[in-house]
């Protein structure tokens, strides 16, 4: 492998990105296949990472997990954007009216991260949650926000060819180009069975002062229980996410949202 000036950083964050909440213990061998980097390297920057408190080795079995340190850059994350703070009544308002689970979520590349979640009181598992990474192009947060960013970007975002999850996902760079349009002409955004079978995502866009799309808000449960009440859910929706972003514009908040999803 070609190495550069960055590529050990460069692995080390890789290896940092490995663990999430369905991972949240791995392997030596676990890192290197996940990376792609040998054993060795993988082994010797998970040592330094320990040695600065990101990595943490279980002692009894000698499997990794992150460590404490990232606790104090994740708060500080999540404080930079005081918005925040101030999206929780409009979660509340979707969540108490549909009775569903809602979300607030940033579009990174090709994936959208959930960074805010008012759960619903059904005891439904959804594969969401705050931190989580999902494929911007077949859930409705990420729609929601790949339709307000221009074709050309989308282009060079997706192969030709895309990952299927179920039956039902988008499946090429054509069919999402399409999808897109008719998103952006009805101003939000439907995946029905798209990523998780039975599971359907309404997602609406919010915009900054610049009318640049910086984040999407979401409602999410099984397609049996939203499919009743699609329209009234997607009229509710709409004017929270327009709440939201009016409230944005008002406080002019938009440098580090800007800076966060560059």
């Amino acid at each position: 492998m070609t190495r550069t000036p960055n590529s050990s950083i460069t692995n080390a964050l890789h290896i940092l990105k490995c663990f999430s909440i369905d991972h949240p213990e791995l392997s030596l061998s676990d890192i290197a296949n996940y990376t792609n980097i040998s054993k060795s390297t993988a082994c010797r920057l998970l040592q330094t990472l320990e040695s600065e408190g990101f990595i943490h080795q279980n002692a009894i079995d000698n499997k990794y997990l992150l460590g404490s340190s990232l606790l104090s850059l994740a708060h500080t994350a999540i404080n930079q954007f005081t918005f925040l703070k101030e999206t929780t009544p409009f979660l509340k308002n979707l969540t108490n009216y549909t009775k569903e689970t809602s979300y607030i979520a940033l579009l990174e590349h090709k994936d959208v991260i959930y960074i805010k979640k008012e759960d619903s009181p059904f005891r439904v598992q959804m594969l969401s949650h705050i931190g989580r990474r999902n494929p911007a192009y077949c859930t409705g947060s990420g729609l929601a926000m790949l339709a307000f960013i221009d074709e050309q970007t989308i282009s060079d975002m997706f192969p030709q060819q895309l990952p299927t999850y179920t039956k039902h996902t988008i499946s090429t760079l054509e069919e999402l180009q399409e999808e897109l349009k008719v998103i952006r002409k009805q101003g939000y955004a439907i995946s029905k069975g798209q990523y998780t079978e039975n599971i359907i995502s309404i997602g609406a866009p919010i915009f900054n002062t610049k009318q640049k799309v910086i984040a999407s808000i979401t409602v999410t449960g099984p397609i049996n229980r939203i499919m009743i009440n699609l329209h009234k859910f997607i009229e509710a929706l709409i004017q929270e996410s327009d709440k939201i972003t009016n409230f944005i514009k008002r406080k002019e908040e938009d440098v580090l949202l800007e800076i966060f999803t560059k």
